[in-house]
């Protein structure tokens, strides 16, 4: 195709030159850029919010656990008093069944 087949446009109406279309491309640019910023900040908030409540749950995950070793200290303990106390009422049992036995063969006597 010779250079003279082809149609210039630029001079026509309503056309936008090259200046008005650099221009409005960084129009457009622009307004991405602010709502990318307002995104940004956004983003920041809710990850502030996030922190915040993350530090609130590992507090509170700190005091369970707490509560929970005291609970398994508390436990342990009285558990070891109720098998103290069997061990002490199984000898009981022993020395009844013991005296029974003398009884029994003091009366046959």
């Amino acid at each position: 195709m010779d250079p003279y087949e082809i149609e210039d446009t630029s001079d026509w109406l309503g056309n936008p030159t090259q200046f008005e279309t650099v221009k409005h491309y960084a129009s457009m640019l622009e307004e991405d850029v602010q709502n990318l910023k307002r995104q940004l900040q956004s983003a920041k908030e809710n990850i502030a919010c996030l922190v915040e409540m993350n530090d609130q749950q590992s507090a509170e995950l700190e005091r369970k656990r707490i509560w929970l070793a005291n609970l398994e200290a508390e436990t342990t303990d009285q558990l070891s008093q109720i098998h103290s106390l069997t061990r002490i009422l199984d000898q009981k049992e022993v020395v009844i069944r013991e005296l029974q036995a003398l009884k029994l063969v003091h009366k046959s006597a």
